[in-house]
């Protein structure tokens, strides 16, 4: 079994200082926390006095970046490229929930996107989800929700050749258990497991067995140290994307150790 992916997306949160102290508390811990992947997604400011600040990373820990211009250079002010970005970051956050509501990028935007990632050696975690749930108490799927979820996911996708599918991360987020959302109620194991599936279904209608079987999937609605062990004892969810737990040192290394302990 393969080592589970945990990223921590600490969005528009930390200070310098204070994601400095959060990478100086990450880098001695997690030297001691083996088998499995962490990857830290800073605000894109504070990326480069990371790197500067640790200058030796534990191995099974990269960085990530929070969202990517698919244009190398240009103009095109407030953003930065994967190209610029690709001496940088190993991983890149692509079509982001939050990025589709505020910023109304849409699936050919993250498209172009993914593109740009893979030509430049970025590995691209694609954010899909539903802002509704899609499976009601009996177990019926919504066919609307799917309909959405499922294009979201093969337009994404599509950016990639069939042999770079082991590049790609697909991070299913249902907006609908996310946190920030005031009305929200946590999706649980069962229900994330069933949407996997079916997605992982349409990606083998579409490419095929093979290439679609080297796709990650994992798990992206408010995940915490209090929930991850329901969540990874199922090996189909193969990590987490964290958000607001990622900020908080301690509940974001106990999530970690889960991780490694499940892989």
């Amino acid at each position: 079994m393969s080592s589970k992916l945990v990223v921590g997306n600490w969005k528009m949160y930390p200070t310098l200082s204070d994601s400095l102290i959060l990478a100086s508390t990450f880098k001695r811990s997690l030297e001691d926390i083996q088998g499995v992947e962490v990857v830290l997604a800073p605000p894109t400011a504070w990326l480069v006095p990371i790197v500067e600040s640790w200058r030796h990373k534990p191995q099974h820990v990269s960085l990530a970046a929070q969202n990517v211009w698919p244009n190398d250079q240009g103009a095109y002010t407030g953003e930065v490229s994967a190209y610029m970005l690709k001496n940088i970051v190993q991983y890149a956050i692509v079509g982001h929930s939050e990025r589709r509501a505020y910023a109304g990028e849409d699936n050919d935007l993250v498209h172009q996107k993914m593109q740009a990632c893979l030509q430049w050696g970025i590995k691209p975690i694609l954010c899909v989800g539903e802002n509704k749930k899609m499976i009601d108490a009996q177990g019926n799927f919504d066919d609307y929700q799917l309909s959405k979820v499922t294009e979201q996911l093969l337009e994404g996708i599509a950016a990639a050749k069939q042999d770079n599918f082991d590049k790609v991360t697909v991070a299913y987020e249902p907006v609908w258990a996310i946190s920030a959302n005031q009305s929200a109620t946590v999706a649980t194991p069962e229900y994330t497991l069933q949407v996997i599936s079916k997605l992982k279904e349409r990606l083998i209608e579409k490419f095929g067995a093979g290439p679609s079987q080297l796709v990650r999937f994992i798990y992206g609605g408010s995940i915490t140290s209090s929930t991850a062990t329901d969540f990874f004892r199922h090996p189909e969810i193969e990590g987490a994307l964290v958000g607001g737990a990622s900020v908080k040192a301690q509940d974001f290394l106990k999530v970690c150790q889960i991780a490694a302990k499940t892989s």
